[in-house]
C-alpha cells in the first residue's frame, strides 16, 4: 500500500491547521536548487531508536524560499502558521515573497519549532525500492534515465561511487590483471520520435534484480524497455 498526499491549495489547509504527525524519527534527506525543494525522510528498518518500520517516508517542500530546521526530528507534526505566525517569520527574511502562496509551515519535534516557508507541502509512505532514490524523483518519457539521486536537479557528485568502490562491490582486488571478466546489467530504452526512434543506454546495475526494479519505473514512460547483459573488464 502506497499512501500519498499533495497539498498546495488554501482549501486543503487553513491556517493554523494540523497537516500531517507522526511519532517516527525523521532526518533532513536532501536538498535541490532545481525548484528549491526540501525533502524529509523516516527510513525503513530501524531507526536507531529500538523501532523496526516496514515503510519509508518521504516529505517534501516545494518551493523553498526560507527555512530554520532541524537535521533530526525524533516525532514531527507540520503545521500551516496562522496568519500572525506567518508575519512574525517572513518580516525580518530579506527576499522572501509576502504573497499569500507563499506559506509558512511549522515543524514541531521534541520541544523545538522550526519553519519552512514554501507553496507547497506533501508526503508519500510506501516501500522504497532498492534502486529508487526517492517517492519524488521519477523517471520521466522526455529523459529516460534512472534517476539517481534523491532530488530532480544538477548533481553534485555527492553519491557517485569511485572505481575502487566498483571493484570492491564485484569482490575482486584492484591490483590484478583484466584477463577476467564480470557481467552488468544494462537497462535501455527506446522512445519513437518524429525523425526515427531513439535509443540509449539509462542505466547499469551490478544484479538483474536491480535492472529489473529499475525498468519497472521507466518503462511505463517509453516505448520499449529492456535488459542487455555486459562484460566489464576485471
Amino acid at each position: 500500500m502506497t499512501d500519498r498526499t499533495w497539498l498546495n491549495r488554501d482549501h486543503q489547509m487553513e491556517p493554523g491547521a494540523e497537516l500531517f504527525r507522526s511519532d517516527r524519527r525523521f532526518f533532513a534527506e536532501a536538498y535541490s536548487a532545481s525548484h528549491s525543494q526540501l525533502l524529509l525522510r523516516s527510513v525503513e528498518g530501524d531507526d536507531g531508536l529500538g523501532r523496526h518500520h516496514e515503510t519509508t517516508i518521504d516529505i517534501l517542500f516545494k518551493p523553498v524560499d526560507a527555512l530554520k530546521i532541524e537535521t533530526d526530528f525524533r516525532g514531527l507534526t507540520i503545521r500551516r502558521a496562522t496568519d500572525d505566525e506567518a508575519s512574525k517569520i517572513k518580516e525580518p527574511l530579506v527576499g522572501v515573497d509576502d504573497a499569500p502562496d507563499v506559506r509558512v509551515f511549522l515543524l514541531d519535534s521534541q520541544n523545538t519549532t522550526g519553519y519552512v516557508v514554501s507553496m507547497a507541502v506533501g508526503w508519500q509512505e510506501g516501500v522504497l525500492g532498492p534502486t529508487r532514490r526517492s517517492f519524488f524523483n521519477n523517471a520521466g518519457s522526455y529523459d529516460p534515465r534512472w534517476p539517481n539521486q534523491s532530488l530532480h536537479g544538477a548533481n553534485p557528485g555527492f553519491n557517485e561511487a569511485s572505481v575502487q568502490d566498483l571493484i570492491q562491490a564485484l569482490k575482486h582486488p584492484a591490483d590484478q590483471r583484466r584477463d577476467r571478466f564480470r557481467t552488468v546489467h544494462v537497462l535501455m530504452t527506446c522512445i519513437d520520435l518524429r525523425d526515427g526512434p531513439d535509443i540509449a543506454g539509462s542505466g547499469v546495475f551490478l544484479t538483474r534484480e536491480d535492472a529489473e526494479n529499475a525498468r519497472a519505473q521507466l518503462a511505463p514512460e517509453v516505448t520499449d524497455c529492456w535488459i542487455e547483459t555486459l562484460p566489464i573488464g576485471l
